[in-house]
């Protein structure tokens, strides 16, 4: 039994196996041909998205004329409004003056009318002129970056906080933009926009004020003042602060009284 070391085929092929082992190696691996339909399933999802992509740009383009038209209705709308918000409160500002006229002939007493007079001009009712100060506040630059916040803007709590301080210094008679204050008086914002008492007013404001002779200096030297300084640096806000003489505030419109009731004398 020559060529065997065990006298058994089956221990003689495990020695072999054992002694010589074989060299295996997996053959590499080649590029895998695409099949064909693989390549029509890749050109069916190119052209799907190429018609998706085609077909929002031309709904976009398309749609950008009409929503610009719709923007400049709308502007053109706004501003119609407010001219013809201006010729009625132009008219109103007229009769409520002829009426005055006639309830002072109806009363006739001299100091009865003039008493009245000066009750109205107290509660903002009557147009007023005097010595005092002008403050003007306005917006600093917008934001390189237009998707970031514009810290420059001046807010209505703004305003707020300078016809707060102006009350506390001594102004007897406050207007924004020529619309006077009264007790019942809003100033809020609604979008973009501020208003006083439904009425717009845009950067820079003008708050003028009439008081005391030193009341331009001593709210230069506010601590409102000084944050508005402080904001100047930092964020572009601009405030001047100057004694005006021979202010002419006008009167406010007279609010409705729903709730409330003239309590009669004592």
């Amino acid at each position: 039994m020559s060529g065997r070391r065990f006298g058994l085929p089956s221990v003689d092929l495990l020695a072999d196996f054992w002694n010589h082992p074989l060299d295996y190696e997996t053959p590499p691996k080649g590029p895998r041909r695409p099949t064909v339909s693989g390549r029509v399933l890749t050109i069916v999802v190119i052209t799907v998205i190429g018609v998706l992509l085609a077909v929002a740009w031309r709904e976009s383009v398309s749609s950008q004329p009409a929503e610009a038209q719709a923007r400049a209705d709308l502007r053109d709308d706004i501003a119609t409004q407010r001219e013809d918000n201006a010729v009625l409160s132009d008219l109103v500002d007229a009769l409520r003056d002829d009426v005055t006229a006639l309830r002072d002939e109806v009363l006739g007493n001299r100091a009865a009318v003039e008493k009245l007079h000066a009750d109205e001009a107290v509660a903002g009712l009557r147009a007023v002129t005097g010595d005092g100060a002008t403050v003007t506040i306005a917006d600093g630059p917008q934001p390189d970056n237009e998707n970031g916040s514009h810290l420059g803007e001046v807010f209505d709590r703004d305003l707020h906080l300078i016809v707060n301080t102006l009350w506390a210094l001594g102004a007897e008679a406050i207007a924004i933009d020529g619309q006077r204050l009264t007790a019942v008086t809003t100033i809020r914002a609604v979008g973009d926009t501020i208003l006083v008492d439904f009425a717009p007013v845009g950067s820079p404001y003008e708050i003028a004020a009439i008081g005391p002779p030193e009341l331009a200096e001593e709210f230069e030297a506010s601590q409102t003042a000084q944050t508005f300084r402080d904001y100047e640096k930092d964020y572009g806000i601009s405030l001047t602060v100057e004694s005006t003489d021979d202010l002419l505030l006008p009167a406010a419109s007279h609010p409705s009284l729903d709730e409330a009731t003239p309590k009669g004398s004592n």
